[in-house]
């Protein structure tokens, strides 16, 4: 036994050692529902002391999400986070406690079995004294507990939180964050609303005015000509939200429509427009209309029922006949796809030039217009020129082929973006890289052994055959591995390269051109085109994602 305990605490002692240093990437999370949990900056102001005091590790990055709840691992600094341990500029993940990582069982303990242990990231979690690291099997199964009890917590509370919720939306009672334009929070009472004399009148105008005739669009633009503050403006200038990102927010088409459409105006109190069960492992989602919790005369109305719900009728009368001419002119079998969505924008106000497609005698337009302009005119714009989809989408194409044919010309190399088949290669040779020097600690222990006279002659040649026979094994396993790697990286370029000629030769441009080349387009006065293009490193690792 003792020798046994010799030999195995020896290796487990040495890895940190043998690895060197970690770079260690901490990562924090607060969730908005949180009552009484420290603040993020605390978690992360603690967790780099942590790592500050460790000799085996050096700070490789900070990663943190506020307002994500640990049941969802969609979160933009736990997804950064990952990225980087996968392109190894994280081999350590340090966590306040296993809680902050996630709160579901079954992901969270495959995140650490599996996906952790391919990717051979070390994991830390300080409060709850876990570290893969160590090689302790209690402490996996202290974690599994701990995951476990995390998962009943978090969907404990969810419950509870949505049954509390559907008792108050039931009773009249308001649970959202913001009370619809026109109206304010009570200071007695949150779940209930109270008009606010600067905003309702300009709601009353907005269905006054819809109700006359007048358009969406021209109802924008009269308000925006009048110097009215739009929802999202007005509630920041009062301080009902503190997002500066608002402080120059315009009135537009939504806006408006979502104030035309608003029940809250008639005194109605309408709620469960959207669900989510996080204990039921349901995503949000949009509810049909027969679900919608509806409770009447629950305020002061803002509008009177016969304007609001005369307004509702002019509102499907123009959908129903926009539907019909729509349907009549048979364009939906001439649309063609966007190519560009998302990346068009106008070179002057910075607003996204829209793909306008219709068919008018039997013939099809599609062209691209400024959002900006088309909403407000001058008051935002100038750019009132339309651009032909075709001739922009030739541009576009003529750029990429461009910067393809530069690619070509400096040579194709994938080395800083490996494939899947790659990365994975790769992880199996650092693998047994580092079996092959605990064999040599282990080794280097035997010998120490049988010269304290711990082990006999016997013993310790039947022992070190064993371990050099290993060694032999694994050696021949990482050559392997080693030429398997080299030609994944051919084949990389080899496919790469093709995937690129074979775009040299298109005729016209098609999404994935899109998502891999281009970063935006610009539309200037006089129909003027400008086309920003990634990088090369980003562009092939578009082309391999």
């Amino acid at each position: 036994m003792a020798r046994k305990s010799r030999i195995a605490g020896a290796a487990e002692a040495a890895v940190p050692e043998v690895r060197g240093i970690f770079k260690a990437g901490i990562y924090a999370r607060l969730s908005n529902e949180a009552s009484g949990e420290d603040t993020l900056e605390t978690q992360v102001y603690f967790l780099e002391r942590f790592v500050e005091s460790r000799g085996d590790m050096m700070l490789a990055g900070t990663y943190s999400d506020f307002g994500y709840t640990g049941t969802n691992y969609e979160r933009p600094g736990f997804l950064r986070l990952m990225e980087d341990a996968k392109r190894g500029k994280v081999d350590c993940i340090v966590v306040k406690d296993l809680s902050r990582l996630g709160r579901n069982y079954i992901e969270t303990g495959n995140l650490i079995e599996n996906v952790f242990s391919f990717l051979n990231i070390r994991l830390v979690a300080v409060t709850d004294g876990f570290d893969t690291g160590n090689g302790d099997g209690m402490g996996a199964m202290v974690a599994s507990i701990k995951n476990l009890v995390n998962d009943v917590y978090s969907r404990d509370i969810s419950r509870k939180i949505i049954s509390a919720f559907r008792t108050k939306q039931r009773n009249g009672e308001f649970i959202g964050m913001v009370a619809p334009y026109g109206y304010l929070k009570s200071k007695e009472n949150k779940n209930r609303f109270v008009v606010d004399g600067t905003a309702a009148p300009v709601v009353r105008r907005i269905f006054r005015l819809y109700a006359d005739g007048v358009s969406i669009d021209k109802i924008v633009r009269i308000l925006d000509g009048d110097g009215i503050d739009c929802p999202r403006k007005y509630r920041y200038r009062i301080g009902v939200t503190k997002s500066e990102r608002y402080k120059d927010s315009r009135w537009g088409r939504s806006a408006v429509r979502t104030i035309l459409t608003n029940r809250a105006y008639i005194g109605d109190m309408v709620q469960g427009k959207e669900r989510q069960e996080l204990c039921n492992n349901v995503p949000k989602y949009h509810t049909d209309k027969s679900e919608w919790i509806v409770a009447e005369d629950t305020h002061e109305p803002v509008v009177d029922r016969e304007l609001f719900f005369r307004v509702q009728g002019i509102l499907e009368e123009r959908q129903r006949e926009q539907t019909e001419r729509r349907e009549k002119s048979r364009i939906s079998e001439h649309k063609e796809e966007n190519y560009l969505k998302g990346y068009m924008r106008c070179g002057h106000c910075g607003k996204t030039f829209n793909l306008s497609q219709t068919m008018r005698g039997g013939k099809v337009t599609r062209v691209y217009y400024c959002r900006g302009y088309q909403t407000l005119r001058s008051a935002v714009c100038m750019n009132k020129d339309r651009v032909d989809k075709a001739e922009v989408e030739r541009f576009v194409l003529g750029e990429i082929k461009g910067c393809i044919r530069q690619m070509l010309k400096e040579g194709i190399s994938v080395d800083g973006d490996m494939p899947a088949e790659r990365e994975s290669l790769e992880a199996e040779v650092r693998k047994a890289e580092r079996e092959l020097k605990g064999l040599d600690v282990k080794l280097a222990d035997l010998y120490q052994d049988a010269a304290d006279g711990i082990l006999d002659n016997g013993d310790y040649l039947l022992m070190r055959k064993e371990f050099l026979g290993r060694k032999e094994k694994l050696a021949q396993e990482r050559e392997r591995l080693l030429r398997e790697r080299e030609k994944c990286g051919k084949a990389g370029r080899g496919t790469a390269e093709a995937r690129l000629r074979n775009w040299l030769s298109a005729g016209k441009l098609d999404r994935q051109m899109a998502e891999c080349f281009v970063e935006e387009v610009r539309v200037f006065k006089g129909r003027r085109l400008e086309a920003s293009l990634l990088g090369r490193g980003e562009i092939l690792r578009r082309m391999e994602g």
